[in-house]
């Protein structure tokens, strides 16, 4: 166990991290807030800082993409590091992979976002029938892709059901939690460098 460092992670990378745990891969302890705050960023910031604020005496790896405005103001923090990467997407897979990805016109589906689908687009965004949102998704993407860490099972109906409201062909991506593990696996260093709490 690291002494004094503590994650405070989005949900969306929950199923990862609890692996990651359970291989022995990482021995830290886990902070998650719901990765539905992704769509209310200014409740998310005051949630994350006092979640920072609880943690003042702890080392912060803080495991969130440019969620809200003022992100990029944690890392002034002497106690915290962030994982690189403008979303979950890229931090999952990293830049590159994700960049090709974007470039392709995917709109991509991470396991816990595959889950809560209806929750983002039809509670959040209030598309209440298909036929309001397949010409918005069309416009800006060519498919839907499902991030397959591996570690969920694949679910043929779910796909299916996101599928048919979106109006996108979905195709799934095998990928794995390497990049996930050696991001943090640097973070874990670098926080080790940073000034005492």
């Amino acid at each position: 166990m690291h002494s004094n460092l503590v994650i405070i992670a989005c949900s969306i990378f929950r199923y990862e991290l609890e692996h990651l745990q359970q291989t022995g891969k990482i021995n830290v302890p886990v902070i998650y807030l719901n990765s539905m705050l992704h769509m209310y960023p200014k409740e998310l910031q005051v949630l994350l800082d006092a979640k920072i604020e609880e943690y003042s005496n702890f080392r912060i790896i803080l495991m969130f993409g440019d969620c809200h405005a003022r992100m990029v103001d944690y890392e002034k923090k002497t106690n915290v590091v962030r994982t690189p990467g403008i979303n979950c997407c890229e931090i999952i897979l990293g830049e590159e992979k994700y960049r090709k990805i974007r470039k392709d016109g995917a709109f991509i589906l991470l396991p816990e976002w595959a889950e809560r689908w209806r929750e983002a687009f039809i509670d959040f965004m209030g598309f209440n029938s298909s036929e309001a949102i397949k010409p918005f998704m069309s416009e800006m993407h060519k498919k839907l892709l499902y991030i397959d860490t591996g570690l969920q099972k694949k679910n043929q109906n779910l796909f299916d059901e996101i599928s048919d409201f979106l109006g996108l062909p979905l195709e799934i991506y095998p990928s794995s939690v390497d990049e996930l593990e050696n991001v943090l696996e640097r973070l874990i260093i670098e926080s080790e460098t940073k000034e005492s709490p």
